[in-house]
């Protein structure tokens, strides 16, 4: 093919990618066609063209939740999303970088990605969103061995398998071989079996408040009242309301009404709200109970919308939420509750500790709907699936607006709510208990492998031609 045609091509290497946030499937093809510009020296350009678009897409919703429900001025928020993509963007042609000084084989680029995804994840505050894995969320058979090696695994196979099939284009049968075999057998590694069972009820309340509404101070006190009314007839043991559900400051003492609803129920509550203490807030998860109030305070805020980075320099302290210093467990009943807010639930270094000091299941409280309907809103959720199957623990979500649901320790979602509906989840299910995975006790391991061999691998080269 003429340069000329190849040039032609490059503003459609996104749509692979962008068409396999919809059907996971294309994404074991989405990287063919750069391997094909790879093959032709062609290396900074196809990334750009691919790799930016897609993250413009899935970052899209940042606009939503800025511009409209913040009142950001909308070329800041553009800015703001188009920085957030380049950023994204930048690890990916960093790993490229590295590939092509190199000059090893193909499968050393599947590695030096996930080396640069790993260190996206940490570096700074952490940005451990838009990982290549999001796109196969929903194959249980193909994640399963997230529970050995974390979702960075995930993302070198979809790599490797996108690799193998390149070089099963040109015909070569053996480095397909080659690449495949590993992948396949590690795949066919059987599961843990369960060391214990059983059965629970939990109901996941979905207010469904549109964000334009919620913090209206004339509408407080409707929204809470929906919560409570939705509550009332419930019989499980446990129910579950999204973030910032209780609309104010709680306060134990004068929060008479959340105290009526627990005395006069069956179950246990939890629900979002903002705590004081002290001079701070905090975002916070409490476990109401007849007998006790317990709180978690989100250790992992937001950079810009629950923190002002450097703020100290800036005098911006006042500003920024504090910030929660330990994961709490809260035991009620047949239940080891893990509670999550928000963006936490993408940081699975936190649902592993959980699981290590005896958690049963995990419990995402959030918020989307500051993403309307945006790519932005179905991204986050995806992340929940990994970290039930990282973990083999069960793990309920519940959001404002959706997505609502249950998903089991294989990784399948077993209750789900619709979005944008105004409804309660009743779950009835046998509580699975699993033993501790190579991922939970390893988990550490496998982000700073692949960094060493990205490190390693190309000096170990250089080292053995300069002997030549």
């Amino acid at each position: 093919m003429s340069e000329r045609k190849y040039s032609s091509l490059l503003p459609f290497l996104s749509l692979p990618f962008i068409l396999s946030y919809y059907i996971p499937w294309l994404s074991f093809v989405a990287f063919l066609p750069i391997f094909h510009y790879f093959e032709k020296k062609q290396f900074v350009k196809p990334i750009l063209f691919a790799y930016l678009p897609y993250s413009l897409f899935i970052f899209s919703g940042i606009y939503k939740s800025t511009h409209t429900y913040y009142g950001l001025f909308f070329l800041l928020s553009l800015t703001l999303v188009l920085l957030l993509a380049i950023y994204q963007t930048g690890y990916i042609l960093a790993a490229t970088h590295i590939y092509k000084s190199s000059r090893l084989p193909l499968p050393f680029f599947a590695v030096s990605f996930v080396a640069l995804e790993f260190l996206k994840n940490k570096l700074f505050y952490g940005m451990p969103i838009g990982n290549l894995n999001i796109l196969t969320y929903n194959l249980p058979f193909f994640i399963k061995d997230a529970s050995f090696f974390g979702s960075l695994y995930i993302d070198l196979k979809i790599i490797l398998i996108n690799i193998a099939l390149f070089y099963l284009l040109k015909k070569k049968f053996l480095k397909t071989i080659v690449i495949l075999a590993p992948i396949v057998a590690i795949n066919l590694i059987p599961l843990s079996k369960p060391i214990n069972k059983r059965e629970v009820s939990l109901d996941i309340v979905q207010g469904n408040i549109p964000q334009q509404d919620k913090w209206k101070e004339n509408l407080l006190y409707k929204n809470l009242e929906r919560y409570i009314n939705l509550s009332k007839p419930l019989k499980a043991e446990l129910v579950i309301w999204p973030e910032s559900a209780y609309p104010y400051i709680f306060d134990p003492k004068a929060s008479v009404n959340i105290k009526k609803l627990v005395n006069k129920s069956p179950f246990a509550l939890m629900f979002g709200a903002l705590t004081k203490r002290n001079k701070a807030f905090y975002n916070s998860v409490v476990f109401y109970t007849k007998k006790s109030v317990q709180y978690y305070h989100k250790r992992k805020l937001v950079p810009f919308a629950e923190f002002v980075p450097f703020s100290n320099l800036f005098h911006l302290s006042d500003y920024n939420f504090a910030k929660g210093k330990k994961g709490v467990i809260f035991k009620y009943k047949q239940f080891k509750l893990a509670p999550l807010i928000c963006y936490e639930e993408n940081f699975e270094n936190l649902s592993r500790q959980y699981k290590q000091k005896g958690a049963n299941l995990i419990a995402v409280l959030t918020n989307d709907a500051w993403f309307d309907k945006t790519p932005t809103f179905t991204l986050f959720p995806r992340s929940d699936v990994y970290r039930a199957v990282e973990n083999r623990i069960w793990l309920a979500r519940s959001a404002n607006t959706g997505l609502s649901f249950i998903v089991n320790p294989d990784g399948k979602i077993e209750y789900l709510i619709k979005p944008d509906t105004t409804t309660v989840l009743k779950a009835r299910f046998n509580l699975t208990v699993y033993p501790e995975t190579f991922y939970d006790r390893f988990g550490w391991f496998f982000g700073y492998f692949m960094l060493a061999l990205t490190i390693l691998l190309p000096f170990c080269r250089r080292c053995r031609i300069q002997k030549v």
